[in-house]
């Protein structure tokens, strides 16, 4: 299903119509979609083109299994409720370690540890060059069901509310998908 239109308030609306259906926020959305959704404006497609080359970051780690949740000023009718553009776009990223790392904890030290800190996960150097407000955790089978669970609901009810409202809102979910990352940039063409 499509992402909903901003409501009144400029939001993403929570739920789509009946309260208790399943048919809520996160909406789970390709890449193209968002695109289509989202890439409003100049502005808006850069931010856009730089969540991909973040995405590309993944994907060069054979990152290839898990979500991430695309919030903030990005996803709301900013430019019409604040008379300005979005800043950057909140990311907040679920994968599974790459197989390579399962199999091989060694490189897991040796490599992949690294690369998740300085380049994945590190907040202050994704805001500079892609302009993202970005957060990760890894989800294995090691993990304990309780911290799963807090870590997944501590970053629903952040992103299900703005932050200096506190009104309820709906935000988006795409697939760590580099395939539908190429064909989202082709979707957008050159500028």
């Amino acid at each position: 299903m499509p992402i909903p239109d901003f409501d009144h308030r400029g939001l993403i609306p929570p739920v789509r119509n009946d309260p208790t259906s399943l048919d809520r926020s996160p909406y789970l959305a390709t890449m193209q979609e968002v695109v289509g959704r989202f890439g409003t404006s100049p502005h808006r497609r850069q931010l856009l083109r730089s969540l991909i080359a973040y995405r590309r970051l993944f994907a060069a780690d054979s990152y290839d299994t898990g979500i991430q949740l695309l919030d903030g000023s990005f996803v709301e009718n900013v430019e019409a409720t604040a008379g300005r553009q979005p800043g950057d776009i909140d990311v907040f990223t679920l994968v599974a370690p790459p197989q390579k790392y399962v199999d091989d904890y060694s490189l897991w030290q040796s490599h992949g540890a690294g690369y998740w800190e300085s380049q994945l996960v590190n907040r202050q150097l994704n805001k500079q060059r892609f302009s993202l407000d970005s957060y990760g955790i890894m989800i294995d089978s090691s993990m304990p069901i309780f911290d799963m669970l807090q870590n997944v609901t501590y970053w629903y009810g952040l992103f299900s509310h703005q932050r200096d409202t506190f009104q309820w809102k709906g935000f988006v979910a795409v697939d760590v998908n580099p395939f539908d990352d190429e064909a989202a940039l082709l979707t957008m063409g050159d500028e």
